[in-house]
C-alpha cells in the first residue's frame, strides 16, 4: 500500500471516528465529514473496485431506491430542491462501503470508534443530568421547559441521539476482543445511565423505542438470562422512579400523553397534530403520482402551497412525521415497497433466528449482528412519530450500521458465528 493511500485511509478512519461528536454540533460538520470521506474513498478505492460492490444485495437495493428518488424529483411540480437532494443522496451508499473498507483494513478502528462513542455517551449523560438538576448545562444552555437537551440546545433530540447510538454502541462492545470485568461493569453502568438519560429528555418516542429495543435484545441475545433479567429490572425500576417521583417527567410522559390521545372524548392513536400531518401526506399521495411520488423533501412544498391543507383536519409541516407515510408520499409505491420490504426481510431474519435457536439449538447470527438488527427494528418501526427520513443528520446515523452489518457477514462467513458473542 502506497503512503498516499495509507494517508487517505487514516483520514477516512479519523473522520468516521469524529462523526459521533460532529453530529452533536448539528448536521453541517457531520455532513461535511461524510462528503470528504466519500471523495477520498471514491477516488482512491471505490471506482477501482466497482465490480466487487455490484454483487452486493444492499448496493442493488439502494440503487433501485436512488433511481426512484431521482425520477420522482424530475417529474414533480417542484423539482429544483428535490433533484439536488436526490442526486447527492448517493453519498450515503459510498459512506456505507467506506465503513466496510476501513473495517477490513484498519484493525484498530473498532477500538477507536468504540472509545469515541463511549466518550460521547459519558459526556452527554453527565451534562444531561447536570442540566436536569441545575436547569442549565455545563455551558449555560438552559433547560427547555421540562425537556433536557444538553448540548443540542433548542433541538430536542438528546434522547433520540442516545437511543439511536445505543444498539451501535452495544454491537461495538461485542466486537471488542479483550473485555475485562472492570470494562464490563463500566459499560453496563453507562448503558443503564443512557436509558435514564433518555427518560429525563422527555422524548416519549425515544423512550418507547429504546424499551422496545431492549425487549428485542432480551429475547434475541445469547447471554446469561439471569444477568439480562437483572439488567432489565434495574432499568425499569429506574424509569418508574424517575417518572413517578419527578413531576416534570410525569407531566410530559404521562399527563401530556393522555391529553394528546384523549381529545374531545375521542381516542387518537397518535396525537391530533400528528394525525393531521398524516392525513395531509396521504391526501397529497392520492392526488399526485402514486407510483413514484412527489420527490424527496417536497411534502412541504405541496402542503404549504395548497390552501386545502391550511385548515383542519389537515396540518402542514416540513415533513409528515412518519417514515413510511413520508416515503409513500415522496417516493410513491415503488419507494414504499423497497423500504417496507427491507423491514419485513429483517423481521423474517429475526423469526428465522428464533426458530433455529429454539428448535435447532443453533445460532445463525451472533450478538453483533443481533444488536445491529435491533437498530433497524427500532428506527423502522412503523407505528411511531419520526423525524425527516431524508434529513442529512438522520441519514448519516441510519447508514452507519449497514456498513458494520455488511462487514460482519463477510467477516464471519468462514468463522464460527459464535466467536464474538
Amino acid at each position: 500500500m502506497s503512503n498516499e493511500l495509507k494517508l487517505h485511509q487514516r483520514l477516512i478512519s479519523y473522520l468516521l471516528i469524529a462523526i459521533p461528536f460532529l453530529l452533536i454540533t448539528g448536521p453541517f460538520l457531520s455532513d461535511l465529514a461524510v462528503v470528504i470521506i466519500c471523495i477520498l474513498f471514491l477516488f482512491n478505492h471505490f471506482i477501482f473496485k466497482i465490480k466487487k460492490y455490484l454483487k452486493n444485495y444492499f448496493f442493488i437495493l439502494f440503487l433501485f431506491f436512488y433511481l426512484t428518488c431521482i425520477l420522482s424529483s424530475l417529474f414533480s411540480e417542484y423539482p429544483s430542491i428535490s433533484v439536488f437532494k436526490s442526486i447527492f443522496y448517493i453519498r450515503f451508499l459510498i459512506l456505507t462501503f467506506a465503513i466496510v473498507y476501513i473495517l477490513e483494513n484498519d484493525p484498530k478502528f473498532i477500538n477507536k470508534i468504540f472509545i469515541s462513542i463511549f466518550i460521547c455517551f459519558s459526556i452527554l449523560i453527565f451534562d444531561g443530568f447536570y442540566q436536569f438538576i441545575f436547569e442549565e448545562n455545563i455551558f449555560g444552555f438552559m433547560i427547555s421547559g421540562n425537556r433536557v437537551s444538553s448540548f443540542f440546545g433548542d433541538e430536542l433530540i438528546y434522547g433520540s441521539y442516545l437511543s439511536k447510538f445505543f444498539p451501535i454502541f452495544l454491537a461495538l462492545f461485542f466486537l471488542l476482543k479483550k473485555k475485562s470485568l472492570k470494562l464490563n461493569l463500566l459499560f453496563s453502568f453507562i448503558l443503564v445511565l443512557s436509558i435514564y438519560s433518555i427518560t429525563i429528555s422527555g422524548e416519549r418516542s425515544a423512550l418507547f423505542l429504546i424499551l422496545m429495543t431492549l425487549a428485542y435484545l432480551m429475547i434475541m441475545l445469547k447471554l446469561n438470562i439471569k444477568i439480562l433479567a437483572i439488567f432489565f429490572i434495574i432499568i425499569l425500576t429506574g424509569i418508574y422512579s424517575l417518572v413517578t417521583l419527578n413531576d416534570s417527567i410525569k407531566d410530559r410522559m404521562v399527563d401530556f400523553t393522555k391529553d394528546q390521545i384523549l381529545t374531545e372524548d375521542k381516542i387518537y392513536f397518535f396525537s391530533e397534530d400528528h394525525t393531521g400531518h398524516y392525513l395531509s401526506a396521504i391526501d397529497i399521495f392520492k392526488n399526485n403520482n402514486m407510483l413514484i411520488g412527489i420527490g424527496p423533501k417536497n411534502y412541504r412544498n405541496y402542503c404549504y402551497n395548497n390552501d386545502k391543507y391550511k385548515s383542519k383536519p389537515f396540518i402542514c409541516s416540513p415533513h409528515p412525521h412518519n417514515t413510511y407515510i413520508q416515503v409513500l408520499t415522496e417516493t410513491g409505491i415503488i419507494g414504499f415497497m423497497i423500504v417496507s420490504s427491507a423491514y419485513l426481510f429483517l423481521l423474517f431474519l429475526s423469526f428465522k433466528y428464533l426458530y433455529f435457536r429454539l428448535f435447532k439449538k443453533k445460532f445463525i447470527f451472533n450478538n453483533i449482528q443481533i444488536s445491529l438488527f435491533s437498530f433497524y427494528i427500532m428506527i423502522l418501526w412503523p407505528i411511531v412519530p419520526t423525524g425527516n427520513f431524508f434529513n442529512n443528520y438522520l441519514s448519516i446515523i441510519y447508514y452507519i450500521p449497514i456498513g458494520f452489518l455488511i462487514w460482519s457477514f463477510n467477516y464471519f462467513k468462514n468463522l464460527n458465528k459464535t466467536k464474538y458473542i
